[in-house]
């Protein structure tokens, strides 16, 4: 079992890795140069050399000047290119959120940009030590030639990828790019649950949560489950089970994260089978669940309202798109069924994060930091009139909204004391108290208690 947990953990480690691409691709050079090496000098390639001798190298000093030329430069490229992947990370980490530095580092172009620059490095390499092996008579059936017209065009390509890279990595570190980035994502993996959604009956949380208790053997943050190895499990031994807690939820030894339809708590070995299939680990990828983009949103919002930055045009910006993100949420059920399943007797249920929980881990820290600044607090105020607009003002979900008001009017009393700015807000209060004219009378009679 902890061997199993190590080995997971050293598999995502290394997926994730800035060097796991890189490391792949420059094999996949090494295997070209052999193979190059190897039909270079057999008689049908020398042949096609003769014929298209105009555009290869026909002496042994030419090619070793050349390849010496493009082994230097693209070296250069590489180093310059890994030292602002560097400052990239380092920028983002304190402009943005450290949490978005797991998601730049395992960025594919990037790796494959670097992958190809130390491909080209090896693939020349190779070629130019096999260059001391030919006979001394200097002509172009002794030079493996078309090894060094492939070096060449490869260097060419590594001037196209440098460009691109400058290009992609510039826009990196552009908070716009950034926000719509995380926006798109988390909205692509909402609609795909979305979807799963539709066919899916209502569940009731009260009767999952009378199930029987499971506790966790290890400690750690939640962050997902092998669901086909789980059900399979659950198939044949015709359980159904449900993950009680949200998803990046710490649980600590002993903690009952899963409830099960039947009592196997006494067997030690088909429990120690299903809490096998549950991952742990630190770093938050927004393909593991939306709610990650969703905190990497927030947490953009609050640097821009640190001192440091002082940007609160993003900070609205960031808001904005939580606001729509959770109006997508409020599309979604409250528990999951996993899609792996195909006995409906055997089900893997997961908790949803509620709406109440999503304004709590992701508005509560930009309301504490923004709680001074009538601009931000007013767009916040309109982010949750258009959130109320969606739900008609009525309903469980509305209610949570509006006892979320609450809190965000008492910061802004303790905090907002200029006439002007107050009545901009106010006037906000009363575009939401159009939505529910009965709960909006509460808010502005809450409001002007100050």
């Amino acid at each position: 079992m902890i061997k199993f947990h190590s080995l997971n953990q050293s598999y995502r480690k290394v997926i994730n890795s800035i060097a796991f691409y890189p490391s792949l691709i420059a094999i996949i050079f090494l295997i070209f140069a052999l193979i190059t090496l190897f039909f270079e000098y057999l008689e049908p390639v020398k042949q096609f050399e003769l014929r298209f001798s105009f555009v290869l190298v026909d002496s042994v000093e030419n090619a070793r000047t050349i390849l010496s030329i493009l082994i230097g430069s693209i070296i250069s490229l590489t180093v310059f290119s890994f030292s602002m992947v560097m400052v990239v990370l380092n920028t983002a980490s304190m402009n943005l959120s450290p949490r978005l530095v797991p998601g730049l580092i395992s960025k594919k172009s990037h790796q494959l940009v670097l992958g190809f620059y130390l491909g080209s490095i090896i693939y020349s390499t190779i070629i130019l030590i096999n260059i001391d092996d030919v006979s001394s008579n200097n002509t172009i059936l002794d030079i493996p030639a078309l090894g060094i017209l492939f070096s060449l065009l490869q260097g060419l390509a590594s001037l196209v990828c440098f460009v691109y890279f400058i290009h992609s990595i510039s826009q990196t570190i552009q908070v716009d790019s950034v926000l719509n980035s995380l926006f798109s994502k988390t909205k692509c993996e909402m609609n795909a649950l979305a979807e799963l959604h539709q066919n899916q009956d209502e569940v009731s949380s009260s009767t999952l949560e009378k199930w029987h208790e499971l506790q966790s053997n290890t400690s750690g943050y939640y962050k997902g489950v092998k669901a086909k190895q789980l059900c399979s499990i659950l198939a044949r031994e015709e359980l159904s089970l449900y993950v009680c807690v949200k998803q990046g939820y710490f649980t600590v030894k002993g903690y009952p994260f899963l409830r099960c339809n039947k009592p196997i708590k006494n067997d030690t070995q088909l429990v120690e089978e299903i809490l096998s299939c549950f991952i742990f680990y630190v770093e938050e990828y927004i393909s593991d669940h939306y709610s990650y983009g969703m905190t990497q949103i927030s947490e953009i919002a609050v640097k821009a309202m640190s001192p440091g930055i002082n940007d609160p045009g993003s900070a609205v910006k960031a808001i904005d798109m939580l606001s729509l993100l959770l109006i997508k949420r409020m599309e979604l059920k409250d528990i999951s069924i996993s899609s792996m399943q195909k006995n409906v007797n055997c089900r893997l249920f997961f908790h949803e994060i509620s709406i109440n929980e999503l304004l709590h881990d992701n508005f509560t820290p930009i309301r504490h930091y923004a709680r001074g600044d009538a601009f931000v607090m007013e767009n916040i105020l309109e982010a949750f009139k258009n959130m109320l607009f969606f739900t008609s003002g009525k309903g469980l979900v509305s209610e949570e909204i509006y006892r979320y008001l609450y809190a965000i009017i008492s910061d802004i009393n303790r905090n907002i004391y200029n006439h002007y700015d107050r009545e901009v807000l106010r006037n906000m209060l009363e575009a939401i108290s159009r939505v529910n004219p009965e709960e909006g009378d509460k808010l502005l009679t809450y409001y002007d208690k100050q």
